[in-house]
């Protein structure tokens, strides 16, 4: 008899437990097995299921949610329901334009609940806060990689970075702007005991910022994804969900396809691309796009991390929109990539890192301060662009170098442009580091002498000799494809007459978008830069 009495306990434990496990800011059904909510008969089939409602309980259609592989919407009674995949841990849906962002006490986004047991149907229940109007103008700010390793840095990236980020927020918040932000992965850097620091660092600041899975927040214990990928989803919970702002639908997913310490591939999974179909099926096609990952798409073709599985499957997807962007991180230095899709531009940002080349100074391997991007986004187009430099104005895009300067040498190799590239071996040409240009067209990078235009600079292919050397000579780093990076925003061009040095010069870049940006100063050691 005792025996039993503990079992009936156990089993109402469990159930109750079931229903009290929401992290969504909405709150859970009542005990018992159902079989209608609000109005709307369950199907024998389901297993999950809720009812979403706004803050005067009213109903909620149209709402899409998901178990991380499958979605259905709300209907008209405001209730979801579907057949749980087996190995789903959430379910979570994807905010309307017109509800606001649901945050935690600390401010970070909070869609989703955690699904405790998987035999029997479990019930969700979210609530949404309605908005005076969806936010057609918004901010959205990208950061990649703060990737810590100590609480050294963990210092760094709260003392440097996040008041920089905090005060860009702020000067749009005081223009009216709604400002969201999002890493692009390597939270950390292998260290999962830093898991609670790291959330501890951008809770409770003055913007909500979602989060993204990078390799390095996998654990290297583990060879399957799902489980490397435990801390990652035990702190800001589904690897691959969406949100909607204004015109703009944001996904982020994992594209890291993990199978063990230092070893994976980009990718993402045939049950991912399935639940990224199902996804967009429900955005009209009139609305901006943005898909943010933490591996680079680019070209697809490498046989290392960038062997990017689905490659196809995604940019299909997103080449149907009226616009869409890619957001990455990894790499530690910027780039900007353009992808020709069925007709279509997709642009795939490639970010400067916030830790830069791994906290080692103040800026990453090809030259581009620490910071992070930011996008200032109009109905359904990106308005705006710019890359925010930590800690330096708005408007600092350049550096410039005399090509001839020698920054040094490490066996065979000289850290300059005229010893490496004979167009460049010229007293009077002068080479810039435009870091957030891309070679679309758009952007215009001119030399001026004495105020007038001597040329339009050259787009070129090269090294940052000068981060290269600075990395190599003043931190002792090793000469190779870490520390130096082979990119293509720099430009070059001659001066009329005298050198660098002596000359009154002035570099001017346009970007397309109404921003020029200038400078007239030589950078020529390791300081004050």
């Amino acid at each position: 008899m005792k025996t039993k009495i503990m079992l009936l306990c156990c089993m109402a434990a469990t159930l109750m437990l079931a229903c009290s496990n929401d992290k969504s800011g909405g709150h859970d059904g009542g005990e018992g097995v159902e079989t209608e909510v609000n109005g709307t008969q369950l199907d024998g089939n389901t297993t999950l299921y809720g009812l979403v409602t706004d803050t005067s309980g009213n109903p909620v259609p149209g709402v899409v949610v998901s178990d991380g592989y499958g979605c259905v919407e709300t209907d008209a009674n405001g209730v979801y329901q579907m057949e749980r995949y087996k190995k789903a841990r959430f379910v979570h849906y994807s905010t309307p334009a017109g509800y606001a962002v649901n945050t935690s006490a600390d401010n970070y986004p909070l869609f989703y609940a955690e699904i405790v047991h998987k035999n029997i149907a479990d019930r969700h229940d979210f609530v949404l806060t309605p908005l005076p109007a969806p936010e057609s103008d918004f901010t959205l700010v990208c950061i990649a990689d703060p990737q810590c390793s100590t609480t050294a840095e963990i210092s760094r990236y709260v003392n440097e970075t996040i008041p920089d980020i905090e005060a860009t927020a702020d000067a749009y918040k005081a223009k009216g702007t709604p400002v969201y932000g999002i890493t692009l992965g390597d939270i950390v850097f292998d260290t999962p005991d830093l898991w609670s620091n790291m959330k501890e660092s951008m809770a409770n600041r003055n913007l909500p910022v979602f989060q993204t899975i990078g390799n390095h927040d996998h654990l290297q214990t583990e060879t399957s994804d799902d489980n490397a990928a435990a801390n990652f989803e035990t702190q800001f919970g589904p690897r691959n969900y969406s949100f909607n702002r204004g015109d703009v639908h944001i996904v982020s997913m994992d594209n890291v396809l993990y199978e063990g310490k230092k070893k994976y591939k980009g990718g993402i999974t045939d049950k991912q691309l399935e639940w990224l179909r199902q996804d967009l099926s429900h955005v009209d096609k009139d609305k901006l796009v943005i898909f943010c990952a933490h591996i680079p798409f680019r070209g697809g073709t490498s046989v290392t991390d960038e062997s990017h599985e689905n490659y196809d499957g995604v940019l299909d997807l997103l080449s149907g929109f009226s616009e869409a962007h890619i957001m990455i991180g990894h790499t530690h230095y910027h780039q900007k990539y353009i992808h020709k899709r069925n007709g279509k531009t997709i642009l795939e940002h490639v970010h400067g890192a916030a830790c830069g080349a791994w906290w080692t100074a103040n800026i990453c391997a090809d030259g581009t301060p620490n910071g992070y991007s930011v996008y200032e986004i109009s109905g359904n187009t990106i308005a705006n662009q710019y890359y925010k430099s930590t800690n330096k104005e708005a408007d600092y895009q350049i550096r410039a170098y005399s090509a001839t300067q020698v920054f040094g040498k490490s066996g065979s190799l000289t850290f300059g442009w005229a010893a490496n590239a004979p167009a460049m071996n010229d007293a009077k040409c002068i080479v810039a580091n435009v870091w957030n240009s891309d070679a679309s067209g758009n952007w215009k990078v001119s030399l001026w002498q004495n105020g007038t235009k001597v040329c339009d600079m050259t787009r070129v292919k090269t090294y940052d000799y000068w981060a290269y050397a600075y990395h190599v000579l003043y931190y002792s780093k090793s000469v190779g494809t870490t520390w130096g990076k082979n990119l293509d925003h720099y430009y070059y061009g001659n001066l009329a007459s005298g050198t660098p040095g002596a000359a009154d010069f002035e570099i001017v870049a346009e970007d397309g978008m109404g921003n020029t940006y200038r400078t007239s100063k030589l950078q020529t050691d390791f300081t004050g830069f």
